[in-house]
Parts: C-alpha cells; sequence; structure tokens
C-alpha cells in the first residue's frame, strides 16, 4: 500500500513537472509572437502606416494630401502633399532628402519622421 501511494505520488509529482514544463514553454512561445515584427518597407506607404490619420469625405477635408480610401495623405503627385513630403507609393509623407519634409522632421528610412495628422 506505501508502495502504491510512493508510485502514484511519483506520477503526479512529474505529470505536474510535464504541465509546469509545457507552460513555460507555451509562455515563450507567445512573448516570441508578440514582439514587434520588423516594419516591411512596402506598407510604409498605406493609410495604416501613417500615425493618427485623419478621416476625410473631400480633398478638402485634408491640408495635407488628399482624400483616398477615407483618409487624409493620399497623392497622385507630389504638389498634392503640400510641403509634408513628396507622394511615395501613393501617399504623402515619402522623402529622399531631410529638405522633402520641411517641418516634419527629418527624412528616416525614406519617410518624413512627423505626420501632420
Amino acid at each position: 500500500m506505501k508502495i502504491a501511494s510512493l508510485v502514484l505520488g511519483f506520477a503526479l509529482a512529474l505529470a505536474l513537472g510535464l504541465v509546469v514544463s509545457h507552460d513555460a514553454e507555451a509562455c515563450q512561445t507567445a512573448q516570441a509572437a508578440q514582439q514587434t515584427p520588423a516594419l516591411d518597407p512596402l506598407s510604409v506607404f498605406t493609410p495604416e502606416a501613417i500615425p493618427l490619420a485623419k478621416k476625410c469625405s473631400f480633398n478638402s477635408d485634408c491640408p495635407f494630401g488628399n482624400c483616398k480610401s477615407g483618409q487624409c495623405g493620399g497623392c497622385s503627385f507630389n504638389s498634392d502633399c503640400k510641403g509634408w513630403g513628396v507622394c511615395k507609393g501613393g501617399w504623402c509623407g515619402g522623402c529622399s532628402f531631410n529638405s522633402d519634409c520641411k517641418g516634419f522632421g527629418d527624412c528616416r528610412s525614406g519617410k518624413c519622421e512627423k505626420s501632420p495628422y
């Protein structure tokens, strides 16, 4: 009887150890998934990439860029951006030089650091 209790206790301890080990691995996997992925350069100039993009219905709603997909910042030409960088990928805020940004921060990784929105 004592041996059976001892074997049962050992089996429960082993099972608990496996569960704790599995939970630790699951936690590490979840933490790895929560880390910020590298920025895809093709997604830089999308409505989602524009911080606090202003909602719009008409081009006149937008002080910088045109109304595109319900958000300000769209463009077809550099002149659409009205000083907020150059038109790149259909969105304002692109740049090659600091002078392209004119008051919207420095040119970093092909886009102006600051957004007017």
